[in-house]
């Protein structure tokens, strides 16, 4: 008899519908909170959605503007296999719930390789991604390289 599972499993094509869906009202609420042309924040919502990816496939090195207005390189994952405090890391409490008109903010949080603990900064202050390692149990590691 097959275990009943909690939790819901998505399926390559529903990931890429969720990732398209939350790109779109990531655009939608860099235009509304940022006054940001239709453009830029398509431009931006789909450098957060490649980061995203990346994250979650391997190391990612890409610039930020902090809070300060000073430039911050920085290094890091959602992968699991990387970092060993990353793998180790257990949630303390639960989730604070967000009113469901909330759900999306611009806070962008990532595991820091080189701090080892979780940072985020504003999805509307990513400047660029410089290059991705994706970790690949089949194939090894690939570097690629944006720039």
């Amino acid at each position: 008899m097959a275990q009943e599972t909690t939790k819901k499993e998505y399926g390559m094509p529903e990931m890429q519908r969720l990732l398209c869906r939350w790109t779109m009202d990531l655009a939608a609420f860099l235009r509304e909170k940022h006054n940001m042309d239709k453009k830029r924040a398509l431009e931006l919502a789909h450098l957060n959605r490649e980061l995203l990816t990346h994250l979650g496939s391997g190391r990612v090195w890409f610039v930020y503007q902090k809070l300060d207005g000073t430039m911050r390189e920085a290094c890091g994952t959602l992968c699991k296999g990387i970092s060993k405090d990353f793998d180790a890391y257990k949630c303390k409490g639960t989730p604070v719930a967000k009113a469901p008109d909330r759900w999306l903010t611009e806070d962008f949080v990532y595991w820091d390789l080189e701090e080892e603990g979780f940072r985020t900064f504003k999805a509307s202050r990513l400047i660029k991604i410089k290059a991705a390692t994706i970790v690949n149990a089949i194939h090894g590691s690939r570097l690629l390289v944006k720039g």
